[in-house]
C-alpha cells in the first residue's frame, strides 16, 4: 500500500494549497504519521484540534480542555 502525502514538510505557503486529509478544507497544519511511513499530511485548524484532542485523551491528560483552549489560542495568534 502506497503511503499518502509527501516526504518533505510543506512550506508555510504550500500547506495552504493542500486540502485537509480529513474534511477537504484548506490545510493550515501538517502531521507526520509513523504508520503512514512518516509522510506528511495536511489538516485544517479544526481537524488539527480534534486530532490533538484524540492524542491528549489517549495519553489520559487530566486537563485536556485547558490544553486545547491554549493550543487554539496559539493557532489563532500565528
Amino acid at each position: 500500500m502506497k503511503p499518502l502525502g509527501r516526504r518533505r514538510a510543506y512550506t508555510e505557503i504550500g500547506i495552504q494549497r493542500v486540502p485537509c486529509a480529513r474534511c477537504g478544507r484548506p490545510s493550515s497544519q501538517q502531521w507526520q504519521i509513523c504508520a503512514n511511513d512518516n509522510y506528511y499530511r495536511g489538516v485544517c485548524e479544526e481537524c488539527d484540534i480534534e486530532l490533538n484532542r484524540t492524542v491528549l485523551e489517549f495519553f489520559r491528560f487530566p486537563d485536556v480542555a485547558d490544553r486545547l483552549k491554549c493550543y487554539g489560542q496559539q493557532l489563532r495568534r500565528v
